[in-house]
């Protein structure tokens, strides 16, 4: 589901100057769109990228003047951070081109208890997200993938995965996305024969075995 994002047309070309206000600059752009560099409230992009991800599409909706606005289906593309504060600088804004595909790398989430984890079993996530091709309209925010009936020493693949018909994953349908291995035994170290220590005398008594010596000659 799109999230919604009110900005207005930049005012000024000073980033400084709008940060100093609260409003962090930004731009949209896409084949085929002409570039608007917009202003947002530093507010409204916090709580906008608290939910969003690569994979969320954005209504955007540009105000140029009270009456008059323009609306826009984007995806954040890029966020500028600054290196001392944390604070978010800049975001691009990239507007899709209608009827073609987009790479984006989708992510996968997890649902359900492992059989093989309820027998001891340790729950592998080796794959947390697919780069995938699809049309803008078709995209979903994530695939879910139940590991329910996962035994241990059992695997899920990509081509195991229950992919939406219009995505096309990039991926080798061979690969390995989550497993359950055996709990690891604990090596216990037992020292072979011939390697035990020798017994080493006590200082105390090789002293008192000299000063004996010494009064037998």
């Amino acid at each position: 589901m799109a999230l919604n994002l009110e900005t207005t047309i930049r005012e000024e070309d000073k980033a400084k100057r709008l940060l100093k206000r609260k409003l962090v600059p930004g731009i949209v752009y896409g084949p085929g769109h002409e570039n608007v560099k917009v202003q947002i409230p530093e507010s409204e992009i916090v709580s906008i990228l608290h939910k969003a991800r690569e994979t969320t599409p954005i209504h955007l909706v540009i105000k140029k003047e009270e009456s008059d606005k323009v609306e826009k289906d984007v995806f954040i593309k890029s966020i500028q951070i600054h290196k001392l504060t944390d604070k978010i600088i800049h975001v691009d804004f990239y507007e899709p081109e209608p009827g073609k595909v987009m790479h984006f790398r989708i992510p996968l989430r997890f649902v359900g208890e492992a059989a093989g984890v309820k027998a001891g079993g340790i729950l592998d996530e080796i794959i947390r997200e697919l780069e995938i091709e699809v049309l803008p309209r078709d995209l979903v925010e994530e695939i879910i993938v139940d590991v329910s009936n996962l035994e241990i020493g059992e695997s899920i693949r990509v081509k195991d995965i229950d992919i939406p018909e219009n995505i096309k994953v990039l991926e080798d349908m061979d690969e390995t996305v989550v497993a359950v291995k055996a709990p690891r035994a604990e090596e216990i170290v037992t020292p072979t024969e011939g390697e035990e220590e020798e017994e080493v005398e006590p200082e105390a008594i090789k002293e008192k075995s000299e000063e004996e010596s010494e009064e037998e000659k």
